[in-house]
């Protein structure tokens, strides 16, 4: 049986095919556009693991949706299904073995997508916007971390409605990312603290951030490189060139 079913791709649940493609002269380069994008600004984008078959891609936006496309290998793109929160959706996650998806939303609230059935739960709560969402998969565990304008960094079972951890930030969370053993939390005031996750999640030091102006999203890849060369020297002298 195929991973995403055997009809729309996820089953039956939810809703799926979104509506039509509308065309303009926003495209002078003529790139490729994805068919049946959503009706307000794309807050995050996310590809397919390669543990998947073929490419899907995802987006959620401020339409309060979260859409699929699977992307052919011409390019080309073919609507999937789409769940929804009752906020903008402001990130987007994989599962390792690209079976769920894993939603974060101005509504306070995440939710794991299960692409088999096509359904989608509330895993977490905040009590404020949660703006980053990341799946973790260790040897002796798997969850979901989240990180709010709450200041708070919480860690999930997606079995439990409560917490497995919860970590307290200097400031509200503005982007994040992991590369196992270690995450990196950007926060409001130019604060980044790096966390190891080995056993389980604990602060592992505070940055200075040498900006002028608050992190993306975009850097912290390079922040976790260079912290992962300090705790393991085995890492590739290469990464050591990469600075935020």
């Amino acid at each position: 049986m195929s991973l995403f079913g055997s009809t729309s791709g996820f089953g039956t649940g939810g809703t799926s095919m979104f509506g039509s493609t509308t065309t303009d002269n926003h495209n002078p380069m003529k790139d490729i556009e994805v068919t049946s994008s959503p009706d307000d600004s794309i807050g995050c984008l996310s590809f397919s693991p390669p543990t998947l078959p073929g490419n899907f891609l995802i987006a959620g936006s401020w339409a309060n949706d979260v859409r699929c496309w699977e992307v052919q290998d011409s390019g080309q793109t073919i609507p999937k299904a789409q769940q929804m929160h009752t906020g903008p959706v402001l990130d987007v996650c994989w599962s390792d073995d690209g079976s769920k998806v894993f939603t974060a939303s101005c509504d306070k609230t995440a939710k794991m997508w299960d692409l088999n059935s096509n359904q989608a739960i509330q895993i977490a709560q905040h009590d404020a916007p949660v703006k980053t969402i990341h799946w973790i998969k260790a040897p002796n565990y798997s969850c979901v971390m989240t990180g709010s304008w709450d200041k708070t960094l919480k860690f999930w079972d997606t079995r439990s409605s409560n917490p497995m951890m919860v970590l307290q930030l200097p400031e509200r969370c503005y982007c994040a990312d992991v590369i196992y053993p270690m995450a990196v939390v950007a926060t409001a005031e130019r604060g980044l603290i790096v966390y190891q996750l080995e056993n389980q999640p604990s602060e592992f030091r505070r940055i200075e951030s040498p900006l002028k102006h608050q992190h993306t999203s975009q850097q912290m890849g390079s922040v976790l490189l260079e912290q992962r060369t300090k705790v393991q020297p085995s890492v590739p002298s290469f990464c050591r060139s990469f600075s935020c």
